[in-house]
């Protein structure tokens, strides 16, 4: 069978719709160690946080001076350098009514995300301690009653693949401790789509603006 036209736009289809499908995100974790964080794309991971050292630089060789010129004839005096000009700085046009455009634009935006973001791990871990053992377990009380609250609002607003969130309550311990780590993703095809829909309505509302900033 010969290779027809249709079977190339096929093939592109489909490698535009697995590259698509890649997750990409945000790795991040608080302990002991410090805050680390990574960017996840795909199966790869890029460390961003702590920044990995820089090897050192071989020091450069010291250059031979070159003998002095002899002064050249001098020239007419400088003339004065031209007043740079004022530079325009960006601006949306329309006043409150366009900041408040805007301001939709960008909550219809994150209205978006909700359930499109996907938290592949939620860990918390918070150990209570200290010399006070009913000032440690009230505070023990209150994070569990904090939980309960919390968590509906999460499953709504994220699809939550990993989760382990609970206090700990330690008398052994001097001072209180946090454990957290958070792997949260996007696809690639998702995350295009969302900015091309939010950069075509900053466009409109730019237009918009400047065809009432014109017939004013």
């Amino acid at each position: 069978m010969s290779w027809t036209w249709w079977m190339t736009v096929l093939v592109i289809l489909a490698v535009l719709v697995l590259i698509g499908c890649i997750p990409v995100g945000v790795d991040a974790a608080y302990g002991e160690g410090g805050v680390l964080l990574s960017a996840k794309i795909g199966f790869f991971r890029l460390q961003i946080l702590p920044a990995k050292p820089k090897k050192p630089k071989k020091p450069k060789k010291p250059k031979q001076q070159k003998p002095a010129a002899s002064p050249a004839p001098s020239a007419a005096p400088d003339t004065p350098a031209a007043e740079a000009a004022p530079q325009k700085k960006l601006a949306l046009p329309g006043g409150l009514r366009g900041i408040l455009r805007l301001v939709n634009l960008a909550l219809s935006t994150l209205g978006d995300l909700r359930r499109k973001l996907r938290v592949e791990e939620l860990t918390l871990h918070v150990t209570f301690a200290g010399d006070d053992p009913a000032d440690a377990a009230l505070h023990y009380g209150q994070a569990w009653a904090a939980i309960g609250a919390l968590m509906p609002a999460l499953d709504r607003l994220f699809v939550i693949k990993k989760r382990d969130i609970c206090p700990i309550l330690d008398y052994n311990r001097e001072q209180m401790s946090v454990d957290a780590h958070l792997i949260l993703t996007i696809t690639i095809g998702r995350a295009l789509a969302l900015g091309l829909k939010a950069g075509l309505g900053f466009l409109k509302l730019l237009n918009d603006s400047k065809k009432g900033g014109a017939n004013t």
